[in-house]
């Protein structure tokens, strides 16, 4: 059978059929309350099979936001929410492309009125939550930037952005005290080369085609980044941070009074070194089933100091409940 190179083009591009499906199902008429389940689903999809799955998810709910039914627009919105929750820079870097902000943006009038619209209520929420946690706190934020330009942009013309719930800021980006290893932040890196590329090759203009030749030299190791990370130094950082907020807790324990309830920072630090605690306890349990080398000090010196903060923590959170319980 003769290759058909048209065909082959017609078939990359396209969008998946399944996902397609399960969008509109999530978005339906007859449905008044999101379904989470199927959301996440989506989500699940999105993250397995990659390639152009993110960006054929996040513009195929344009056209329902941007619909007359206010009830599938609140329905598409709280989806894109949650692929931008669970779905990393994939999902990031097509929010933060003009293609979508302008469309996204498309229906607003040039001025306020005085009572926008529930549903351009809502997207000046999110972009308002995208720009004070994807804008300054992402590890990829230099790809976001138009996120913050659409936000100045509105501003000029005297749009007003209403209050956004912390609940909702928390989750957008994993939690600052998740730790990652050298080999999880080197994955990741690849993985966001590999989407930005991705995007890049869909898009195919002259100036994209020159940043995705670029960008997989990089990715080939043919060149390197100008922006070369230094993963050692990122795992030893997030080890000494952590020692200090482990360190920080000792010392509120220490001046608090038994029988009292702890004050809201310390239930913050206390809950967050008991989160950490669960990572470190895994990554221990990976090096000793994994085993190490008897020669291999640098080996055997980072196991120790992993078990070293984990009893750390766990020292803590003993002296937390022996506190609480007037001890």
């Amino acid at each position: 059978m003769a290759f058909n190179l048209q065909s082959a083009i017609d078939d990359l591009f396209k969008p998946p059929s399944r996902l397609q499906s399960l969008v509109d199902r999530a978005v339906s008429p007859n449905r008044d309350e999101p379904d989470l389940a199927l959301n996440l689903d989506i989500c699940d999809l999105v993250n397995r099979k990659k390639g152009n799955y993110a960006h054929d998810a996040v513009f195929g709910l344009l056209p329902y936001v941007n619909g007359r039914s206010h009830t599938q627009a609140h329905l598409a919105l709280t989806l894109l929410d949650n692929l931008i929750k669970n779905c990393g820079h994939p999902v990031h870097f097509q929010i933060g492309s003009r293609e979508f902000l302008n469309e996204l943006f498309r229906r607003f009038p040039e001025y306020q009125p005085i009572a926008p619209n529930p549903v351009h209520h809502r997207i000046l929420e999110m972009l308002q939550e995208w720009r004070v946690t994807l804008c300054q706190r992402s590890r990829y934020r230099e790809d976001l930037q138009r996120i913050n330009d659409m936000y100045a942009l509105l501003c000029r013309k005297g749009w007003r952005f209403p209050r956004i719930d912390s609940d909702n800021i928390a989750v957008v980006l994993e939690p600052e005290t998740t730790l990652k290893t050298r080999e999880e932040l080197e994955k990741q890196d690849m993985e966001a080369m590999q989407a930005k590329l991705q995007e890049l090759l869909r898009r195919a203009t002259p100036r994209d085609l020159r940043e995705a030749n670029k960008l997989m030299k990089i990715i080939t190791g043919y060149e390197q980044s100008s922006k070369q990370r230094d993963y050692d130094q990122e795992w030893e950082d997030e080890l000494q941070a952590l020692e200090r907020r482990i360190k920080l807790l000792y010392e509120i324990l220490q001046t608090a009074e038994p029988g009292r309830s702890l004050d809201e920072t310390a239930q913050d630090l206390l809950a967050k070194c008991s989160s950490t605690n669960l990572r470190l306890k895994s990554l221990i349990s990976e090096h000793n089933d994994a085993g190490t080398d008897d020669d291999d000090v640098e080996e055997h010196k980072e196991l120790a100091r992993l078990i070293y903060l984990s009893d750390m923590i766990n020292d803590a959170v003993r002296a937390a409940d022996d506190l609480q319980h007037g001890k």
